[in-house]
């Protein structure tokens, strides 16, 4: 049932634990087995555990798990922005007393488009619902000016209003930590254990929450190679540096991936390999057999899509196809492709299919002058996207003059270096002639 790694993971007495788990090596399985082994301790108490997940979904399922596996409804289980706002909203004097509420994302959108409407010489004919996606962050890469004035009238709005963002409350809550206000005293006794799924991809702040409630038992779970949500502000250095915060931790690898092929798992860690800032992991395939890596090339990405998904139709087999903006899976969906076997690679994170087209032809986030630390957060998310598939991987690339050569083209080349056979060229004879 167990492999040794996760039956040392499941056993192991260390308080403080750090977990490395790969793609596909069965970490929320080790999770439930974890939490199984600490119920059978006789003074253990359910209600003093809380399981912090990353979205609302792994909550959901998270829960499920729990019950199927017929262990106690107690168990505090919800995302780390939900736990602040359950725990500022029980027990800090001025979030308890005043009337206030969240700040939906339709209505920060609402405020932000009008703001932009001032500023309409500035910032020229870019929309202004892409100005206001993910905090603001194409604002301040092309116009920080403009932003810092955004930010402080936001702030101000937000005050005037009463309202607070998921951001603001975990800030919030860690200033009354670092301020040692009396009622954080009481309640750092009201959870014992902390176990965190997903943590490579939380924030400093996020971090320092933990330092500070200061839990007799804390497990922290994830993957540096799948940090991915960078334009959320989440990074990796938490869980980079987790063993500097928590010098007593105890590290555990989990290296083996049940759900992909061998070839599959070696094409998968050839962009990783090249980052600097990783933790390196002997990864392999706990499956028999060899998979089938394919690498087709496109002359033209804008308009030779039609005969690639002509070609994924004599497969047989349905083929889910993983693209890095949702303006490329709108070019997908125009040449036909269903729209449910296509997503962008942030919306595959934790799925799996048998067969797995990764594009790699348009709407990376990444040119020749784009710095390192941006290099190795889109060599992240092409791990992920490779990493998704179990039997069969397409990579879809570019044909072209070295000299337009681009991010993308980057990307693929450093996966083509590993070809053993010629690829495949679009257009290459058309059907019927």
């Amino acid at each position: 049932m167990w492999s040794e790694e996760q039956l040392e993971i499941i056993k192991s007495p260390a308080p403080i634990k750090q977990v490395i788990a790969g793609a596909g090596s069965g970490k929320t399985k080790t999770m439930i087995g974890l939490i199984s082994e600490v119920a059978k301790k006789k003074d253990h108490r359910p209600s003093k555990t809380f399981v912090v997940t990353f979205t609302n979904k792994a909550t959901n399922e998270f829960k499920e798990r729990i019950q199927n596996e017929g262990l106690s409804s107690e168990y505090q289980i919800s995302t780390f922005h939900a736990f602040c706002y359950r725990t500022l909203r029980a027990h800090q004097p001025f979030f308890k007393n005043k009337n206030w509420k969240i700040l939906s994302e339709l209505e920060k959108e609402n405020w932000s488009i009008a703001f932009f409407k001032e500023f309409k010489f500035e910032l020229g004919g870019i929309p202004y619902s892409m100005l206001a996606k993910d905090n603001g962050r194409l604002l301040l890469e092309e116009f920080p000016d403009v932003y810092q004035i955004y930010k402080a009238r936001l702030m101000h709005w937000k005050s005037e209003q009463g309202l607070f963002e998921l951001e603001d409350l975990v800030k919030a809550l860690l200033n009354e930590l670092v301020s040692q206000e009396k009622w954080t005293k009481e309640f750092s006794a009201t959870y014992e254990r902390f176990i965190v799924d997903e943590f490579q991809d939380t924030d400093p702040i996020q971090l320092q929450i933990l330092k500070h409630l200061n839990p007799q038992e804390l497990t922290v779970v994830g993957d540096d190679w799948q940090a991915i949500y960078g334009f959320r502000g989440a990074s990796p250095e938490p869980f980079l540096n987790f063993p500097k915060v928590f010098p007593d931790c105890k590290q555990y690898i989990l290296s083996t991936n049940y759900r992909s092929l061998p070839e599959i798992v070696r094409i998968s860690k050839i962009p990783i390999s090249r980052n600097k800032r990783q933790i390196p992991k002997k990864t392999k395939s706990g499956r028999k057999g060899k998979g089938k890596v394919l690498f087709w090339e496109l002359q033209q990405p804008k308009n030779d899509l039609l005969e690639v998904i002509v070609s994924l139709q004599t497969f047989q087999l349905p083929v889910q196809v993983l693209v890095r903006s949702n303006y490329r899976k709108s070019a997908w969906q125009n040449f036909g492709m269903p729209a449910n076997q296509i997503g962008t690679i942030h919306s595959a994170k934790g799925l799996e299919w048998e067969n797995v087209l990764v594009d790699l032809t348009e709407g990376w986030q990444i040119s020749n002058s784009t710095n390192q630390l941006q290099w190795e957060e889109e060599r992240r998310i092409l791990y992920v996207g490779l990493s998704r598939a179990k039997d069969t991987l397409i990579l879809l690339g570019r044909s072209h003059p070295k000299t337009e050569e681009r991010g993308e083209d980057q990307l693929f080349k450093e996966l083509k270096g590993s070809l053993r056979e010629k690829p495949r060229q679009f257009p290459g004879k058309r059907m019927g002639d």
